[in-house]
Protein backbone atom coordinates (compact mmCIF):
# COMPACT_ATOMS: atom_id res chain seq x y z
CA UNK A 1 0.00 0.00 0.00
CA UNK A 2 1.11 3.60 -0.38
CA UNK A 3 1.97 5.93 1.98
CA UNK A 4 -0.96 7.98 3.41
CA UNK A 5 -1.42 11.48 2.15
CA UNK A 6 -1.83 14.45 4.64
CA UNK A 7 -4.10 17.78 3.71
CA UNK A 8 -5.90 20.51 5.49
CA UNK A 9 -9.57 21.02 4.90
CA UNK A 10 -11.35 24.08 6.50
CA UNK A 11 -14.27 24.50 8.97
CA UNK A 12 -15.58 27.94 9.41
CA UNK A 13 -11.75 29.18 8.68
CA UNK A 14 -10.14 26.90 10.90
CA UNK A 15 -7.89 23.98 9.08
CA UNK A 16 -8.57 20.32 9.95
CA UNK A 17 -6.05 17.80 9.14
CA UNK A 18 -6.41 14.74 7.56
CA UNK A 19 -4.77 11.56 7.09
CA UNK A 20 -5.87 9.70 4.58
CA UNK A 21 -5.42 5.88 3.31
CA UNK A 22 -6.61 4.51 0.21
CA UNK A 23 -7.95 1.40 -1.11
CA UNK A 24 -8.81 0.41 -4.67
CA UNK A 25 -11.44 2.67 -6.23
CA UNK A 26 -15.11 2.43 -5.46
CA UNK A 27 -14.28 0.73 -1.70
CA UNK A 28 -16.21 2.45 1.11
CA UNK A 29 -14.83 5.21 3.19
CA UNK A 30 -14.69 5.32 7.01
CA UNK A 31 -13.59 7.82 8.86
CA UNK A 32 -12.38 7.83 11.90
CA UNK A 33 -11.96 9.62 14.98
CA UNK A 34 -9.24 9.71 17.76
CA UNK A 35 -9.64 9.80 21.63
CA UNK A 36 -8.94 12.09 24.73
CA UNK A 37 -5.59 13.94 24.28
CA UNK A 38 -4.78 12.46 21.02
CA UNK A 39 -4.50 12.63 17.34
CA UNK A 40 -4.32 10.31 14.06
CA UNK A 41 -0.78 9.99 14.34
CA UNK A 42 -1.26 8.54 17.88
CA UNK A 43 -2.66 5.37 16.48
CA UNK A 44 -0.44 5.13 13.42
CA UNK A 45 3.17 6.42 14.49
CA UNK A 46 3.43 6.38 18.54
CA UNK A 47 3.58 2.38 18.78
CA UNK A 48 6.39 0.64 16.08
CA UNK A 49 4.57 -1.29 13.82
CA UNK A 50 1.22 -0.56 14.74
CA UNK A 51 -0.34 1.34 12.39
CA UNK A 52 -4.25 0.88 12.87
CA UNK A 53 -5.38 2.56 10.08
CA UNK A 54 -3.46 1.14 7.76
CA UNK A 55 -4.49 -2.09 9.18
CA UNK A 56 -7.99 -0.65 8.76
CA UNK A 57 -7.11 0.34 4.74
CA UNK A 58 -5.89 -3.34 3.83
CA UNK A 59 -9.04 -4.58 4.95
CA UNK A 60 -10.24 -2.34 1.87
CA UNK A 61 -11.59 0.64 2.71
CA UNK A 62 -10.34 4.24 2.38
CA UNK A 63 -9.82 5.29 5.56
CA UNK A 64 -10.03 9.29 6.41
CA UNK A 65 -8.22 10.00 9.84
CA UNK A 66 -9.80 13.29 11.60
CA UNK A 67 -7.92 15.00 13.86
CA UNK A 68 -10.18 17.25 15.76
CA UNK A 69 -10.01 21.27 16.33
CA UNK A 70 -7.48 21.88 18.43
CA UNK A 71 -5.88 18.78 18.67
CA UNK A 72 -2.22 17.27 16.75
CA UNK A 73 -2.32 19.15 13.48
CA UNK A 74 -5.01 20.73 13.01
CA UNK A 75 -5.62 24.41 14.13
CA UNK A 76 -7.59 26.29 16.89
CA UNK A 77 -6.57 26.92 20.37
CA UNK A 78 -5.00 23.68 22.05
CA UNK A 79 -7.84 21.84 24.02
CA UNK A 80 -10.60 24.58 22.81
CA UNK A 81 -13.68 23.08 21.31
CA UNK A 82 -17.27 21.94 21.68
CA UNK A 83 -19.52 19.27 21.18
CA UNK A 84 -21.37 21.03 18.24
CA UNK A 85 -18.12 22.10 16.86
CA UNK A 86 -16.87 18.00 16.93
CA UNK A 87 -19.61 16.64 15.17
CA UNK A 88 -19.13 19.85 12.23
CA UNK A 89 -15.17 18.48 12.23
CA UNK A 90 -17.13 15.39 11.17
CA UNK A 91 -19.37 16.75 9.00
CA UNK A 92 -16.68 18.12 7.21
CA UNK A 93 -14.93 15.04 7.02
CA UNK A 94 -18.34 13.26 5.63
CA UNK A 95 -17.88 16.39 3.11
CA UNK A 96 -14.68 15.20 1.44
CA UNK A 97 -15.54 11.35 1.60
CA UNK A 98 -18.34 12.20 -0.49
CA UNK A 99 -16.66 15.12 -2.59
CA UNK A 100 -13.06 12.66 -3.58
CA UNK A 101 -14.29 8.88 -3.12
CA UNK A 102 -18.11 8.77 -3.30
CA UNK A 103 -19.54 5.77 -2.26
CA UNK A 104 -20.69 4.60 1.26
CA UNK A 105 -19.22 6.09 4.38
CA UNK A 106 -18.71 4.83 7.69
CA UNK A 107 -17.43 5.89 11.13
CA UNK A 108 -16.05 4.42 13.84
CA UNK A 109 -13.47 6.18 16.55
CA UNK A 110 -11.84 4.68 19.76
CA UNK A 111 -12.65 5.88 23.15
CA UNK A 112 -13.64 10.07 23.24
CA UNK A 113 -13.89 9.64 19.57
CA UNK A 114 -16.37 6.11 19.70
CA UNK A 115 -18.22 8.35 21.68
CA UNK A 116 -18.73 11.24 19.19
CA UNK A 117 -18.62 8.61 16.49
CA UNK A 118 -21.67 7.31 17.71
CA UNK A 119 -23.25 10.80 18.34
CA UNK A 120 -22.22 12.34 14.55
CA UNK A 121 -23.95 8.86 12.99
CA UNK A 122 -27.00 10.12 14.75
CA UNK A 123 -27.07 13.33 13.70
CA UNK A 124 -25.99 13.08 10.49
CA UNK A 125 -27.83 11.34 7.60
CA UNK A 126 -25.07 10.74 5.16
CA UNK A 127 -23.26 7.94 8.06
CA UNK A 128 -24.34 4.99 6.95
CA UNK A 129 -23.07 2.61 9.68
CA UNK A 130 -20.78 3.04 12.49
CA UNK A 131 -18.23 0.93 14.91
CA UNK A 132 -17.79 2.69 18.17
CA UNK A 133 -14.88 1.61 20.87
CA UNK A 134 -16.44 2.66 24.02
CA UNK A 135 -19.86 4.76 24.08
CA UNK A 136 -21.41 6.97 26.50
CA UNK A 137 -24.63 8.70 26.86
CA UNK A 138 -23.26 12.40 26.72
CA UNK A 139 -27.08 13.51 28.66
CA UNK A 140 -25.84 11.95 31.75
CA UNK A 141 -22.22 10.68 32.68
CA UNK A 142 -22.73 9.17 35.66
CA UNK A 143 -22.45 5.51 35.05
CA UNK A 144 -19.05 6.62 34.15
CA UNK A 145 -17.91 8.21 36.96
CA UNK A 146 -15.74 6.07 39.11
CA UNK A 147 -12.71 7.68 40.27
CA UNK A 148 -13.00 9.23 43.83
CA UNK A 149 -11.89 12.67 42.75
CA UNK A 150 -14.79 11.90 40.11
CA UNK A 151 -16.85 12.64 42.84
CA UNK A 152 -15.65 16.18 43.58
CA UNK A 153 -14.38 17.26 40.27
CA UNK A 154 -17.79 17.11 38.45
CA UNK A 155 -19.63 18.77 40.82
CA UNK A 156 -17.46 21.71 40.84
CA UNK A 157 -17.41 21.59 37.15
CA UNK A 158 -21.24 21.91 37.16
CA UNK A 159 -21.38 24.55 39.16
CA UNK A 160 -18.97 26.67 37.36
CA UNK A 161 -21.61 26.86 34.26
CA UNK A 162 -23.16 30.03 35.52
CA UNK A 163 -19.17 31.66 34.97
CA UNK A 164 -18.44 30.14 31.63
CA UNK A 165 -18.49 33.11 29.96
CA UNK A 166 -15.81 34.29 32.08
CA UNK A 167 -13.61 30.95 33.39
CA UNK A 168 -14.21 29.12 29.98
CA UNK A 169 -10.75 29.32 28.96
CA UNK A 170 -9.07 28.03 32.10
CA UNK A 171 -7.26 25.12 31.04
CA UNK A 172 -8.15 21.93 33.24
CA UNK A 173 -5.65 19.30 33.12
CA UNK A 174 -6.75 16.24 31.45
CA UNK A 175 -5.73 13.56 34.41
CA UNK A 176 -8.23 15.34 36.34
CA UNK A 177 -10.91 12.98 35.01
CA UNK A 178 -8.73 10.61 33.08
CA UNK A 179 -6.46 8.38 35.13
CA UNK A 180 -3.74 7.65 32.51
CA UNK A 181 -2.28 4.12 33.99
CA UNK A 182 -5.76 3.09 33.26
CA UNK A 183 -5.74 3.95 29.51
CA UNK A 184 -2.52 1.18 28.14
CA UNK A 185 -1.93 -2.24 30.00
CA UNK A 186 2.01 -1.99 29.11
CA UNK A 187 4.17 0.22 30.82
CA UNK A 188 5.91 1.57 27.72
CA UNK A 189 2.82 2.54 25.90
CA UNK A 190 2.11 4.77 28.48
CA UNK A 191 5.48 6.35 28.34
CA UNK A 192 5.53 6.64 24.53
CA UNK A 193 1.47 8.55 25.12
CA UNK A 194 2.55 10.97 27.69
CA UNK A 195 5.87 11.96 25.62
CA UNK A 196 4.19 12.27 22.46
CA UNK A 197 4.16 16.55 21.69
CA UNK A 198 0.96 16.46 19.33
CA UNK A 199 -0.93 15.03 22.60
CA UNK A 200 -3.37 17.78 24.30
CA UNK A 201 -3.04 17.37 28.45
CA UNK A 202 -5.13 19.88 29.06
CA UNK A 203 -9.25 21.03 27.96
CA UNK A 204 -10.39 24.17 28.23
CA UNK A 205 -13.11 24.51 31.01
CA UNK A 206 -15.92 25.01 28.26
CA UNK A 207 -15.06 21.81 26.20
CA UNK A 208 -15.30 20.02 29.59
CA UNK A 209 -19.14 21.51 30.30
CA UNK A 210 -20.39 20.74 26.37
CA UNK A 211 -19.54 17.64 25.96
CA UNK A 212 -19.91 15.60 28.99
CA UNK A 213 -21.70 18.39 31.48
CA UNK A 214 -24.73 20.05 29.12
CA UNK A 215 -27.26 17.26 28.04
CA UNK A 216 -29.31 20.04 25.87
CA UNK A 217 -27.86 19.89 22.70
CA UNK A 218 -27.73 15.99 22.29
CA UNK A 219 -30.71 13.86 21.02
CA UNK A 220 -31.34 10.91 22.99
CA UNK A 221 -29.18 8.00 22.11
CA UNK A 222 -32.99 5.78 21.61
CA UNK A 223 -32.98 8.21 18.47
CA UNK A 224 -29.74 6.64 16.84
CA UNK A 225 -30.84 4.61 13.59
CA UNK A 226 -28.06 3.88 11.70
CA UNK A 227 -26.11 0.42 12.46
CA UNK A 228 -23.98 0.11 14.97
CA UNK A 229 -21.36 -2.01 16.59
CA UNK A 230 -20.40 -0.97 19.96
CA UNK A 231 -16.36 -2.34 21.20
CA UNK A 232 -15.24 -2.81 24.95
CA UNK A 233 -12.59 -4.57 26.80
CA UNK A 234 -13.52 -7.02 29.17
CA UNK A 235 -11.16 -5.48 31.53
CA UNK A 236 -11.61 -1.69 30.80
CA UNK A 237 -11.35 0.48 33.94
CA UNK A 238 -12.36 3.59 31.80
CA UNK A 239 -15.75 2.59 30.28
CA UNK A 240 -16.53 -0.14 31.67
CA UNK A 241 -18.52 -3.48 30.03
CA UNK A 242 -21.36 -3.20 32.29
CA UNK A 243 -21.74 0.65 31.23
CA UNK A 244 -21.82 -0.52 28.24
CA UNK A 245 -24.35 -3.61 28.28
CA UNK A 246 -27.21 -1.17 29.67
CA UNK A 247 -26.16 1.44 26.81
CA UNK A 248 -26.50 -0.80 23.89
CA UNK A 249 -29.84 -2.40 25.81
CA UNK A 250 -31.37 0.74 25.24
CA UNK A 251 -30.74 1.57 21.48
CA UNK A 252 -33.82 0.36 19.33
CA UNK A 253 -31.60 0.32 15.90
CA UNK A 254 -29.73 -2.88 14.69
CA UNK A 255 -26.75 -3.00 16.90
CA UNK A 256 -24.34 -5.35 18.22
CA UNK A 257 -22.37 -5.21 21.49
CA UNK A 258 -18.89 -7.14 21.08
CA UNK A 259 -16.51 -7.56 24.53
CA UNK A 260 -13.28 -8.68 24.10
CA UNK A 261 -12.30 -11.35 26.80
CA UNK A 262 -9.58 -10.01 28.84
CA UNK A 263 -8.74 -6.95 26.67
CA UNK A 264 -8.14 -3.38 28.62
CA UNK A 265 -9.10 0.13 27.34
CA UNK A 266 -7.06 0.52 24.45
CA UNK A 267 -8.38 -1.81 21.76
CA UNK A 268 -6.96 -0.28 18.57
CA UNK A 269 -3.14 -0.24 19.88
CA UNK A 270 -2.87 -3.25 22.07
CA UNK A 271 -5.57 -5.14 20.95
CA UNK A 272 -4.81 -4.59 17.06
CA UNK A 273 -5.06 -8.25 15.33
CA UNK A 274 -8.79 -8.91 17.68
CA UNK A 275 -10.22 -5.17 16.90
CA UNK A 276 -9.36 -4.73 12.92
CA UNK A 277 -11.50 -7.87 12.06
CA UNK A 278 -14.49 -6.86 13.96
CA UNK A 279 -14.78 -3.25 12.30
CA UNK A 280 -13.87 -4.41 9.42
CA UNK A 281 -16.88 -7.01 9.30
CA UNK A 282 -19.65 -4.37 10.35
CA UNK A 283 -18.57 -2.29 7.99
CA UNK A 284 -18.84 -4.85 4.89
CA UNK A 285 -22.44 -5.95 6.06
CA UNK A 286 -23.68 -2.62 6.23
CA UNK A 287 -21.50 -0.22 3.76
CA UNK A 288 -22.38 -2.53 0.10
Amino acid sequence: MIPPRRLLIEDRGLPLHLTLYEAEPGAPTLIFVHGMTAHVGFYTEMIPGRDYLRALAEAGFHIIGLDLQGHGRSGGRRGDFTYADAIRNIRRAVDFALTHYGGPVGITGSSMGGILAFYAALEEPRIRAAVCHNVLDLRDIRPALYLRRHFVLVPLARAARPLRGILGGLPVPVRAFLEPSHVFERPENLRRWQADPLCVWAYRLRTWLSVFLDPSDKPPIEAMATPVRILVGERDRILSADLHRDFAARLRCRKDLVILPGAGHMLPLEYLEQTVPLVAEWFREHLR
